[in-house]
């Protein structure tokens, strides 16, 4: 009995020293590679795109108070138009899921209100400002292909 112990703890040393000493076999790595050249419709449908329910919930939980506020403002001014909150950003979307403006709200103790163009698409930033009026005036002048 007490030799079969000795053999067997003796068994699982020598395995474990041989099997640390024998080489390691390399398993071919299967790179994931991703196109990275996308056309320019793709970019912009992937700047608005969720990956999941809980992603696009998980943006939404991350709004500050004022800028629930504004998302709601948006919410009635583009009623006929989608609206996606990614990256505290709020895309305007077409029914094809194109993005056609980007409203961006920041907090701050003077009131500012810039329009700019990223990628193609009109970029309105609103600082320290909650208006539906402002709003209205950037859907006219998206309207009439002024911004």
């Amino acid at each position: 009995m007490f030799i079969g112990i000795i053999c067997i703890i003796v068994g699982f040393i020598f395995g474990y020293l041989w099997r640390d000493s024998r080489p390691e076999n390399e398993k071919p790595k299967t790179q994931k590679t991703r196109n990275v050249y996308l056309s320019y419709n793709e970019r912009q449908r992937e700047k608005i795109r969720y990956y999941n329910d809980a992603d696009r919930i998980r943006q939404l939980n991350l709004l500050s108070p004022n800028e629930s506020k504004f998302m709601r403002l948006l919410q009635h001014q583009f009623e006929d138009q989608r609206l996606i909150v990614k990256d505290r950003r709020f895309y305007i979307a077409d029914q094809d899921n194109y993005p056609i403006a980007i409203f961006e709200y920041r907090d701050g103790t003077k009131e500012l209100k810039v329009k700019d163009v990223e990628d193609g698409i009109p970029v309105f930033l609103y600082k320290a400002i909650i208006s539906s009026d402002a709003i209205a005036e950037d859907k006219q002048a998206l309207k009439s292909n002024v911004a």
